[in-house]
């Protein structure tokens, strides 16, 4: 080896010479530092929540098995089909070590994918905030705190498309901050357009995120008189890959009409029109970042002085609100920082960013921590932009590093497998005298989607009580949304139809308790249309035969006259149910 003061030169047997310059030694030296954290952490840690994975399988299961289902969705417009071409292309590969259930097949090739796209995330943000000048120990503080995000160490263990989606958007964020000394190619235009569009069509919410990476060049480099044109030619190519993709779907879909645009895009989303709100919007912007637990719902319950499970002003001290303190002080510090200091630009472009997020998160579903994925990179961009300037007051640097150690202990407590294995012994606990009665068409009926049998059999795919489709499980009730108003025709049809395919339905004995117990996350008054004597009452005039397990067990609910006659109405409108 020949080493010189600018460059390092390897001389290899095979008679071929590599040099690497000092920086180029240091990129990679930095990037193998942090796949092995990135490796290290997705070791460590699982998927306490996955979404809609478990539909994105049967999706593609079902297309690869000829039946005609929604393989293309509005919301995840190349996501399924995605799924589907790598199911045909390297699932007999797959199924070597993964199994023969093709099921299996599916969700290990699609969480897969989430694992590869999050590698690329922490290295894209890394590679992002290098090019906004940030200084290397602020920059690694920012990814760091990135990679220990709740949304994002809990994501890369799903099946779901925000983190591919976040890595196509971080990949334009990096590919329209280019320096400023440099001038773009006439590609890098049309690569970012490529890069911003997939996000898109993974997960449409990043489509609030595309105009602040369309800006990026106006802000790290408006010095430069290419700025405009980079930023412009990139929006053209963008709007017109976008407006191609939806287009050739609408019309492989055979749908053309206005009327039929909208039940298309709507079809999906409809039974959640109802979930919005600020208050969802403040809890749901800092879970993202950092594990809240229930607290949500605790502070539903003061609002609402739920009679039931009452909180008192105590209670609201005693649970983690100081997580919520702490990450908005967070914010309200970088922001104060980033405006009085020499990145005032990256205030504006972080604003004009999150703006439309924050929005639109305001009035859908912005209790989700997923929501606000789409403004991770200008968040962690204004972290580092705020700490690596010198005269950032003391006091932001603990704030910063109390937030870090916060986020790290809480989000590795709430996603280690450890925490997620007990999880999965309480329901195996739950469960077991239940199990062996079970026939293949039996339902078991839960009280709403919050049960945590409901987020067992949508989160825990490679359980073998999942895998084996042991469980099906029916909540009554999806709280806040339009399904509260049919839920006693939507009861009775299952009951029904479960009866006619010779299964059983087994009713949850929570739902027959006089009062909810605090830890069932039941919020009396969050909905209007449904009360908990409402439900009880309902259940109450069954006829019931065997129970199975203990007070939180099961009951066999018969197909007695009785109990045909009472959900027969309820059927058919009479609400007796």
């Amino acid at each position: 080896m020949q080493a010189t003061t600018n460059s390092r030169v390897f001389h290899l047997d095979m008679g071929r010479t590599f040099s690497f310059t000092s920086t180029e030694a240091s990129r990679l030296q930095i990037g193998l530092t942090w796949i092995a954290a990135y490796t290290l952490l997705s070791y460590l840690t699982g998927a306490f929540f996955m979404a809609d994975t478990v539909d994105y399988v049967s999706a593609v299961y079902d297309r690869a098995h000829g039946v005609d289902n929604k393989l293309w969705e509005f919301g995840h417009l190349f996501w399924r089909p995605l799924g589907w071409i790598l199911f045909h292309t390297v699932g007999p590969l797959v199924g070597l070590f993964a199994g023969t259930d093709p099921r299996i097949e599916v969700t290990f090739i699609l969480v897969a994918m989430n694992w590869l796209a999050g590698l690329g995330c922490v290295l894209l943000l890394r590679a992002v905030l290098g090019r906004f000048s940030i200084r290397p120990a602020a920059a690694n503080f920012a990814t760091l705190t990135f990679l220990f995000s709740l949304a994002f160490v809990n994501y890369i263990h799903s099946g779901s498309s925000y983190i591919p989606g976040l890595a196509f958007l971080l990949l334009g964020y990096y590919l329209l901050s280019v320096p400023t000394q440099i001038n773009p190619s006439a590609l890098r235009p049309f690569f970012a357009a490529c890069a911003l569009a997939l996000s898109v069509c993974l997960w449409f919410p990043y489509i609030f995120a595309v105009p602040g990476a369309l800006a990026t060049p106006l802000f790290n480099r408006k010095d430069n008189p290419s700025s405009w044109a980079l930023t412009r030619r990139t929006t053209v190519y963008c709007l017109i890959l976008g407006l191609a993709s939806y287009g050739v779907v609408l019309a492989s879909l055979g749908i053309f009409t206005p009327d039929a645009v909208f039940r298309w895009i709507t079809a999906e989303g409809k039974e959640f029109a109802g979930i919005h709100g600020p208050t969802r919007a403040i809890f749901g912007l800092a879970r993202s970042f950092i594990n809240m637990g229930e607290d949500g719902v605790i502070f539903k319950r003061f609002l609402l002085h739920d009679p039931y499970n009452s909180v008192t002003t105590l209670d609201l001290l005693r649970v983690s609100l100081f997580k919520l303190f702490l990450f908005y002080t967070l914010l309200f510090v970088l922001l104060k920082q980033l405006a009085h200091s020499a990145n005032r630009k990256i205030l504006w472009l972080c604003l004009g960013s999150a703006t439309p997020v924050i929005v639109f998160a305001l009035f859908w579903q912005g209790g989700d921590m997923e929501r606000y994925l789409p403004l991770y990179p200008v968040f962690f961009l204004a972290l580092g932009c705020s700490l690596a300037d010198d005269r950032a007051p003391r006091y932001s640097m603990w704030l910063a590093g109390t937030f870090f150690f916060v986020t790290g202990f809480s989000n590795i407590g709430a996603t280690s497998s450890v925490t997620l294995r007990k999880e999965q012994q309480h329901v195996e606990e739950r469960m077991k005298d239940v199990l062996p009665l079970l026939k293949p068409g039996s339902r078991v009926v839960l009280l709403d989607i919050h049960d945590e049998l409901e987020n067992f059999g949508r989160s825990f795919l490679f359980h073998p009580i999942v895998r084996g489709s042991m469980l099906r499980t029916y909540p009554l009730l999806n709280i806040g949304t339009a399904q509260t108003l049919h839920w006693r025709q939507d009861f009775a049809a299952t009951a029904f139809n479960t009866w006619r395919s010779d299964g059983d339905m087994w009713i949850s004995k929570r739902i027959l308790e006089p009062r909810p117990h605090r830890d069932w996350n039941w919020v009396e008054g969050s909905d209007p249309l449904v009360t908990w004597s409402m439900i009880r009452s309902s259940f109450t005039q069954f006829d019931y035969g065997r129970s199975a397990g203990d007070k939180d067990g099961f009951l066999l609910l018969l197909p007695t006259e009785k109990n045909k006659t009472t959900l027969d109405s309820s059927r058919n409108g009479n609400p007796v149910l």
